[in-house]
């Protein structure tokens, strides 16, 4: 093979002694998941917590009385280092009237750097704007120990403006390079007409003789935007940088509403609203009743053809939530145009991204999450993925709650999105792919239905499906097709089990920094806390992560994908060679830090003989492996490596198989090995 680039979990007792002990301690985050089930770990779980509060190292950022068992309460914990926030270590104290149920979270130890930085507070805003390419936004950079792949860092976190969109950037302390960028924006009574032609009444206000779409019967205010294809309006509005006029509210002057746009996203907001507050007894985004803005219209359908990749792939053919954004600067949503028919090609016509309810409700998912658990944005990473896939989840869960079940337009299904194309669900040639998301069986979308399958160096939502066919099987049931493990599931009469404990998971136990193991062992908690250790609905989210691989992340693991892998013009053209392939490697350290020490391929031919063992050195692992973070031949804990590698067989061999191996050295000083499932290469 030629490739080229285009430990058991720490005991809480154990944690306790290496926080105590800092000087001494292995910088590293350690994942602590402390239940009544071990009623030992619980306890030295809850001198953890109390200890670091008195020092000042947790931080208690919010508490929220349980909504669904009202005599629990659940803290927000955030750590801190002699003052300096620690991104991604966060913890969330479960208590009831007897004591703590539970404590779920990642603690680090000592990061081993210096806090005190080079750059000023102003140094950093001019490096944060300079890197960007853009104006500063917010209150001012905030100094924080950044852990990544490769270790700690001392960082500057802020945001800056760029062509009307907000990104997060974090900059290193000392010398202002970027460190991780990522955008903010997470991307998908009157009578009114929806995009499908059905009537839907419109909660609005009589204003100045004319009705606006500003909702005022909720304890939310759900307000509709019409940017009427103002481009440069919605960019100032949407970032924050103007405030909204009165005009710039979505108007009818009779209380007969034909914008279909407009009515499809004021009523669907309103529904989910209803939704959240019926299931789970959260009032609004934030559980406070947040206002919920809404930007429709943000540009003019006549307007595609001319317009770039740029503007296309926002406020087309997306949608959007953004934390930061809107008229009080706490979050909104924005709902692409869309395309007409055939714009794409295989006569496929796309509908305005607010013709589909769950995916208006997905959106405003991503709102109830920056609320709460506050998964990060980090693109390639699990948390990322966690974010869109319980955004798809409740999407589709507030269409189950308002539509009958079916496969026709504005029907229930668990196809996320399948409302936005005509005919539903299609694949569409010149978007490369689908628009909808297939939960009962992913694979039918290109999309992963395994751990085994996922590739963190990807995009989010292609990894998100791993917990949302979790979630589709804990309910449905039935066999995870790579595993063919058999899942009995509650029964759709019974889906409210499944969506209470995922929703209790989302906004009160998980962490910011969770992983698809938190996501397991946070939703089986919510369930025995709901319904009893044992209750079906316990057993039933039991074997659906264990159907689709998901365990307690303690042992390295690396994925190759895709598998099979079929070259083709396209990778030969990508590669400049052929036959070759295009595969994506992702390496996932567990509870100790690796230290990547050499790796090694070997290739097969058709009959299963090795062609090629070739081994390469630490070195080339750090310049190859940086797709999800800086190259280094370090991991840390709970992080993961990622490469997307050009693979090419021995002259004259068209096909075949592949495997990678790593060498390592952990924590402990010992040495460890792992291997990639073998790919068959066609």
């Amino acid at each position: 093979m030629r490739p080229f680039s285009i430990a058991p979990r720490l005991g809480v007792a154990a944690l306790l002694v290496a926080i105590a002990a800092t000087a001494n301690a292995q910088s590293r985050p350690t994942t602590l998941a402390a239940t009544r089930a071990s009623t030992t770990d619980l306890r030295a779980a809850d001198q953890i917590v109390d200890a670091m509060i008195r020092d000042h190292a947790l931080v208690v950022r919010d508490a929220q009385r349980d909504t669904l068992m009202p005599d629990r309460v659940h803290e927000r914990l955030d750590q801190y280092v002699r003052g300096v926030r620690i991104v991604g270590g966060d913890l969330t104290r479960q208590t009831a009237p007897d004591g703590t149920v539970s404590v779920f979270g990642t603690l680090h130890t000592d990061p081993g750097i210096g806090l005190t930085p080079t750059l000023s507070n102003e140094d950093a805003a001019t490096a944060i704007a300079k890197a960007a390419g853009g104006d500063s936004n917010g209150s001012g950079p905030e100094l924080v120990v950044l852990p990544l792949s490769d270790g700690y860092h001392l960082a500057y976190r802020g945001q800056a403006i760029v062509a009307g969109e907000i990104l997060n950037l974090f900059v290193d302390a000392h010398t202002g390079g970027v460190l991780q960028r990522y955008s903010d924006f997470i991307s998908e009574v009157g009578v009114g007409t929806g995009a499908y032609g059905d009537t839907k009444k419109v909660s609005v206000l009589a204003s100045s003789g004319a009705f606006v779409a500003d909702d005022r019967l909720r304890p939310s205010e759900i307000t509709t935007y019409d940017m009427k294809g103002n481009l440069s309006r919605m960019s100032a509005l949407y970032a924050g940088a103007q405030t909204p006029a009165a005009s710039d509210i979505a108007t009818s002057a009779n209380n007969v509403w034909s914008d279909s746009t407009v009515v499809d996203a004021q009523v669907y907001a309103g529904w989910y609203y209803d939704y959240i507050f019926k299931r789970f007894g959260r009032q609004g985004l934030n559980g406070a009743n947040l206002r919920i803005a809404l930007f429709t219209h943000p540009v003019r359908l006549a307007d595609i053809g001319s317009a770039p990749n740029s503007i296309l792939g926002t406020y087309y053919v997306n949608a959007t939530f953004c934390g930061s954004c809107g008229p009080n600067g706490r979050g909104a949503a924005q709902f692409g145009e869309g395309a007409p028919r055939n714009f794409f090609g295989g006569n496929v016509e796309i509908k305005p991204f607010s013709a589909s309810l769950d995916v208006v409700a997905h959106e405003l998912t991503h709102g109830v999450t920056a609320t709460s658990a506050r998964l990060n944005g980090f693109p390639f990473s699990e948390a990322g993925a966690l974010n869109e896939g319980f955004s798809d989840i409740f999407g589709v869960s507030t269409a189950f709650a308002y539509e009958t079940p079916g496969n026709a337009p504005l029907q229930a299904s668990y196809i996320q999105g399948r409302d936005l194309t005509v005919p539903g669900a299609a694949f569409v040639p010149g978007y490369g792919g689908y628009l909808a998301r297939t939960m009962f069986n992913p694979l039918v979308t290109g999309n992963p239905d395994h751990y085994l399958l996922r590739n963190i160096g990807g995009e989010p939502h292609y990894n998100s499906m791993i917990a949302s066919h979790a979630f589709y099987l804990a309910i449905e049931g039935g066999v995870n097709r790579t595993s063919g493990r058999s899942v009995a599931g509650v029964g759709a009469a019974n889906r409210e089990q499944i969506e209470k404990s995922f929703f209790r998971a989302l906004t009160a136990l998980m962490p910011s920094s969770s992983t698809f193991a938190t996501a397991r062992v946070t939703t089986i908690q919510a369930a025995r806390d709901l319904y009893g250790a044992g209750s079906g609905a316990e057993r039933a989210i039991t074997q659906a992560w264990d159907a689709v691989g998901v365990q307690e992340r303690t042992a390295p693991t690396a994925t190759l994908l895709p598998n099979p892998s079929t070259s083709s013009a396209s990778t030969a053209a990508s590669c400049n060679v052929s036959p070759a392939w295009i595969l994506g490697v992702t390496v996932s350290a567990g509870s100790s830090s690796l230290r990547i020490t050499g790796w090694s391929s070997d290739d097969f031919n058709a009959a299963g003989a090795v062609i090629d063992h070739s081994v390469y050195t630490a070195s080339s692992f750090a310049s190859q492996f940086n797709s999800c973070g800086p190259g280094s031949t370090t991991i840390l804990a709970q992080t993961d490596a990622c490469s997307t590698t050009c693979w090419i067989l021995n002259p004259g061999v068209t096909g075949g198989s592949t495997q990678i191996t790593f060498a390592a050295v952990d924590d402990a000083g010992r040495t460890v090995t792992f291997s990639t499932p073998r790919v068959t290469l066609r």
